[in-house]
């Protein structure tokens, strides 16, 4: 006897039919993106038409971006989930494989004294932010496969975490600091909640600060940045400028803002004002309650990123890619705006959905649109026949 689970059948037996869709996830995320779109234009629009002859030119790609990422969203959320345990063990090689790509020569493109770009033709984007992506797939592949093991601090700690170090150092030597940090923080949430240890996840923990100290000491570059971050004003001209101009962004706007499109910041003070630190222009023209909206988004994104790991606990490899996939917006945004109001160094890293960045756009939608699989599969599970 074959079995249906249309509305009607739901209704039939006395259960409500479940939403094809986190309606309340899609509406947040598409509100983020199209306030993004907006900010974009009103940071770029007169830099834009001063370097480029166009006041559009940021603001059309980035549109582009978003309607690429649309589609991609939606096509993610239709791959099968068994499909993507079958393929992610291979997922390390593929990740491995793009991060070189910046650093061979040809195809890679430089911009501000870093390699982190592949261009091709007309074609450029940023391999690390879809390796996130992928390490998150293959992270929790690996948490799944190893889950009646994972209390042991090898499999727990030493074997995924060593993996992770080699993605690293590639991304170290482009040099991508924040996104190392992003999919260091992003593993750490994913194996404990798949099941690590606490003492082990504290030894971790320890060790990866000393590992990131370690690389801060030995890198004049990230060392500067530091001395930057704890004294911006006793070099005001040179590595503090960025932090500075961006305090004063955000000090500017006071509670309510100075009106949309009215920042000054942007006009040429503020350095990656359409990136990096289009957070400080946000509370600008918006003021703190432009900021703290802006903020709710994020953690709305995470409340419904976690409540759908909830909903399949039972089902290891879902529940930490639930959890990786929620991370891997949430971290990224809430490291931004620690850096934009100076709560942390600075680290080259655009706030998700919202900042200027085609390949970090698409991902982040890439990452959503999974996210409203698992949504998919959970309903699925849960008024499956019995």
């Amino acid at each position: 006897m074959e079995y249906t689970t249309s509305a009607a059948t739901h209704r039939l037996r006395g259960l409500k039919a479940p939403s094809p869709l986190d309606y309340v996830l899609l509406s947040t995320v598409l509100l983020l993106v199209g306030f993004g779109l907006v900010m974009v234009y009103s940071t770029t629009g007169i830099v834009s038409q001063e370097k480029m002859g166009e006041a559009l030119f940021y603001a059309k790609r980035q549109t582009i971006s978003a309607i690429l990422g649309v589609c991609l969203m939606f096509i993610c959320m239709r791959v099968p989930f068994s499909l993507l345990r079958q393929i992610s063990p291979y997922l390390f090689g593929a990740s491995l494989f793009l991060l070189a790509l910046p650093l061979v020569p040809g195809i890679a493109d430089r911009a501000g004294g870093a390699s982190r770009w592949v261009k091709f033709g007309p074609i450029r984007f940023q391999p690390a932010e879809f390796v996130k992506v992928c390490m998150v797939l293959f992270m929790a592949g690996f948490f799944a496969r190893h889950e009646d093991r994972i209390g042991s601090f090898f499999h727990g700690i030493i074997k995924p975490f060593s993996l992770v170090g080699m993605a690293a150092s590639l991304l170290l030597m482009q040099p991508d600091f924040g996104s190392s940090a992003v999919i260091i923080v992003v593993v750490l949430a994913m194996a404990l909640a798949s099941g690590v240890r606490l003492l082990h996840m504290a030894l971790c923990t320890v060790a990866v600060v000393v590992v990131l100290g370690v690389l801060v000491a030995i890198s004049p570059y990230r060392m500067m940045r530091i001395v930057s971050f704890l004294s911006p004003f006793a070099d005001a001209s040179g590595k503090g400028y960025q932090l500075i101009q961006s305090l004063i962004a955000v000090g500017t706007g006071q509670v309510w803002g100075v009106g949309l499109g009215g920042s000054q910041q942007k006009l040429f003070f503020l350095p990656a004002a359409h990136t990096d630190f289009i957070f400080a222009v946000i509370s600008e023209e918006l003021g703190f309650v432009g900021g703290v909206v802006v903020l709710l988004g994020f953690l709305v994104v995470m409340w419904r990123g976690l409540l759908l790991a909830k909903s399949v606990r039972n089902d290891t490899f879902l529940f930490a890619l639930a959890v990786g996939l929620t991370m891997m917006i949430v971290a990224p945004a809430l490291l931004n705006v620690g850096v934009v109001i100076g709560l942390l160094p600075t680290k080259g890293m655009v706030l998700p959905l919202v900042g200027y960045g085609g390949s970090s756009l698409m991902a982040c939608m890439a990452v959503v649109g999974l996210l409203l699989g698992i949504k998919r599969e959970s309903d699925a599970a849960t008024f499956s026949p019995s």
